[in-house]
Formats: structure tokens, C-alpha cells, sequence
């Protein structure tokens, strides 16, 4: 699984500290799906991003071939 999330954070030229503080997950979350260190994300993350970013699960997340 890949994310735009690189993408969405700079069209809002936000950095990770921010967008931890505007949504409340830690920061330590954003920078692990910010550099693609994570294999999955919950529900609630995603509704949280999505809403800040004013996009749909499918602007964010990017599925690739071979996924388990």
C-alpha cells in the first residue's frame, strides 16, 4: 500500500508537526505514513485525514498488485 500523503501535505504546504497538531494523531502516526513505514491504517486515521484534506479514502491511499 502507498499513500499521496507527501502530495496532500505540500498543495497545503504543511509540515508533519502541524498536521499532527490540527488532527490530533501523533506525530510520530503522520511520520509513519508520511515516509510509507506503515502497513496499514485504521479507520479513524483515515476519516481524520481525508477530512483535513478535504478528499476521499481514494485520494490518499494508493493499492498496489500483490498486496497481502
Amino acid at each position: 500500500m502507498k499513500n499521496n500523503l507527501r502530495l496532500l501535505m505540500a498543495q497545503k504546504h504543511i509540515n508533519i508537526t502541524q498536521l499532527s497538531e490540527a488532527i490530533g494523531i501523533s506525530r510520530n502516526t503522520i511520520a509513519s505514513i508520511y515516509h510509507e513505514k506503515t502497513t496499514r491504517m485504521d479507520i479513524k486515521t483515515i476519516t481524520l485525514l481525508c477530512n483535513y484534506f478535504e478528499c476521499t479514502p481514494n485520494d490518499l491511499i494508493i493499492l498496489t498488485k500483490g498486496v497481502n
